[in-house]
C-alpha cells in the first residue's frame, strides 16, 4: 500500500452525522449504570436524559465531543482522528497547530516554523487516544489552539480539551514527553504559516521523495485506526486509540511514574471461590471477560484482556458467588504487560440437582442456587442482574445449537 493509497483510505470517510446505537449504550445494557458521559459533555443539550439517553439529532451540531467519552462506543460518526492521522505524515516539521473548525484566527499561527492544520468539529472530539497517537507518530511539539472557546457556542467544551492534554501529559511522563503537548488562548505575535484542512492535505513532489521515510508514521497511524473493531462488544474509540497509541511507543523510559488512575483503565481479579458460573462473562459490555470451557466441559478458563476493562463494574454486581474484585488504578505493567491474564481454571462437575456446571472443589455437588434451596426451600436466591441455573443452562444449549429445554 503507497502514500496514495493511505490517503485515499482517510479521505473517503465522509462528513456523517451522529447516530446514537442505545442498544449499545451501558445503560440498556446494565440498569444500574450510573454513567453520564455523554449528557454531562453535550454543549447544545442534544443528548436527552432518560433511563436509556436519547440523541435529538435536530439539535445536534456535529461537535463530535460525544464520540470519545463513550466508554463503549454508543454513538457513531466519522470523527476527525483519522483524517488529522493522515494528514500529520506529510508535515515536514515536526512542530503542529490543531485548530477546530470554528477558530476565524486560522490563517495565523505562532511561528513561520509550525503547520496549522484544521479539524472537523470542536478539538474535544479528539479525544486522549488522538493526542497520544500524535506524540507516537513522531511529533515534536502540539499546540493545542484554544482562543477561539470563549466566544464559541461550544464553550463549555474547553475544559474537556484541557482535560484530555492533560491526561496524554500524565500518560507521557513515562516517555518523558510531557512538555510536547501544550493549551494556548491567545496569540501574541501572530505570523503567517501553512493552513491545512485535515481532510485534504497538499501531497507534493517532495513527498513521493519522502515516502520511504514516512512509512513508519504510516503503519502506526493505519494501525492505531485499523485496531479499532467496527462491531461486536468493545470498549469505546478514545480507549482504544489510547491502548493502541501506547503500545506503538517504545518501551516507556519510567514505567512506575504512569498514573492510570482516572483514564477509563481498570483491571479485575477473583478469588478461589469463583463457581465457574461464567455469568460475569457474559454480561461484559467489551468482551473484557472470556469465559471457555474445553470440548468435553470437564476444565473451564475465565481470563480478562486487561486493556479492554472500562471499569463499568457490571461483573461485580452479576457475580452471586462475590468473589470478583475490581481495581480502578491498576499498574501500566498490568494492563500493558501480557495480552490475556488467567483469572481462574479447573475442573468441572456437574450439580447433582440440576445439573449445571460448577468448578469442582472439595465436599461441593451443589450449584450455589440449589444449595441455598436446600437450606431455603421456600426462598429464591436472585439478585438484580443475575440469570438462575436454568437459564444458564438454557443460554448454554442455545450457544451450542441445541433446542431449549
Amino acid at each position: 500500500m503507497n502514500l496514495f493509497d493511505v490517503a485515499d483510505r482517510f479521505a473517503s470517510l465522509d462528513r456523517s452525522d451522529v447516530m446514537l446505537d442505545s442498544k449499545r449504550c451501558l445503560h440498556s445494557l446494565f440498569r444500574f449504570s450510573d454513567c453520564k458521559a455523554c449528557l454531562e459533555i453535550c454543549p447544545v443539550d442534544a443528548i436527552l436524559p432518560g433511563k436509556v439517553p436519547g440523541l435529538d439529532s435536530t439539535k445536534c451540531e456535529t461537535c463530535l465531543a460525544c464520540l470519545p467519552v463513550c466508554p463503549v462506543g454508543a454513538f457513531a460518526a466519522d470523527d476527525a482522528v483519522a483524517s488529522l492521522l493522515n494528514a500529520v505524515t506529510h508535515l515536514q516539521g515536526g512542530e503542529l497547530e490543531l485548530l477546530c473548525e470554528k477558530n476565524q484566527q486560522a490563517e495565523l499561527g505562532f511561528s513561520e516554523t509550525s503547520t496549522g492544520i484544521r479539524v472537523r468539529g470542536c478539538l474535544a472530539g479528539l479525544g486522549t487516544g488522538a493526542f497520544l497517537a500524535l506524540a507516537a507518530i513522531g511529533l515534536e511539539r502540539i499546540i493545542v489552539r484554544m482562543d477561539a472557546c470563549s466566544a464559541c457556542k461550544w464553550g463549555s467544551l474547553s475544559s474537556q480539551v484541557q482535560a484530555q492534554v492533560t491526561q496524554a501529559n500524565q500518560l507521557l511522563v513515562g516517555w518523558e514527553k510531557t512538555e510536547i503537548i501544550t493549551c494556548v488562548s491567545g496569540l501574541d505575535s501572530p505570523v503567517d504559516r501553512p493552513l491545512w484542512k485535515s481532510t485534504n492535505p497538499p501531497i507534493s513532489r517532495r513527498d513521493l521523495f519522502l515516502f520511504a521515510a514516512r512509512q513508519g508514521q504510516i503503519a502506526i497511524a493505519r494501525s492505531i485506526e485499523n485496531g479499532q473493531p467496527q462491531s461486536g462488544h468493545r470498549p469505546g474509540r478514545d480507549h482504544l486509540r489510547m491502548a493502541g497509541a501506547i503500545t506503538h511507543l517504545p518501551a516507556p523510559v519510567s514505567p512506575e511514574n504512569i498514573n492510570l488512575g482516572g483514564m477509563g483503565f481498570a483491571s479485575v481479579s477473583t478469588s478461589e471461590a469463583c463457581v465457574a458460573c461464567g455469568t460475569c462473562a457474559r454480561a461484559c459490555p467489551t468482551n473484557a471477560l472470556q469465559f471457555k470451557k474445553n470440548e468435553n466441559e470437564t476444565s473451564f478458563t475465565l481470563s480478562l484482556s486487561v486493556r479492554n476493562c472500562i471499569g463499568c463494574g457490571m461483573c461485580i454486581h452479576v457475580c452471586t458467588s462475590k468473589t470478583l474484585s475490581m481495581d480502578r488504578s491498576p499498574t501500566f505493567a498490568r494492563v500493558f504487560g501480557e495480552q490475556t491474564v488467567i483469572l481462574m481454571e479447573g475442573e468441572l462437575i456437574k450439580c447433582e440437582q440440576c445439573g449445571v456446571l460448577i468448578a469442582a472443589r472439595p465436599d461441593v455437588h451443589l450449584c450455589q442456587f440449589c444449595d441455598y434451596r436446600r437450606s431455603h426451600p421456600f426462598g429464591s436466591m436472585q439478585v438484580p442482574g443475575t440469570i438462575t441455573s436454568r437459564t444458564q443452562v438454557q443460554m448454554e444449549n442455545q450457544e451450542l445449537g441445541k433446542p431449549p429445554g
